[in-house]
């Protein structure tokens, strides 16, 4: 909610294709992040069809500046 309200305390932002893993005993559940950007090719096309053709690339956030997300939780809860 924090980066909702204030964008600065992201400090490291970038766009991925992403999809959740739903159908493996080992990962199910896993959130699938393409950073390597593989998604796009031919390759690898049948493995992210139902995410390229439903989807665009969502904004992921890789890390927050600490002290400003402790000053607005603190701000928020009236200390």
């Amino acid at each position: 909610m924090c980066i909702a309200l204030d964008r600065a305390v992201c400090t490291s932002v970038s766009r991925h294709y992403v999809d959740v893993e739903v159908s493996s005993d080992l990962t199910r559940g896993m959130t699938v992040v393409d950073r390597l950007g593989v998604a796009a090719d031919e390759r690898n096309r049948t493995v992210w069809r139902s995410v390229l053709d439903r989807v665009p690339p969502a904004q992921v956030v890789w890390s927050i500046d600490n002290t400003r997300w402790k000053r607005a939780l603190y701000s928020a809860l009236g200390e």
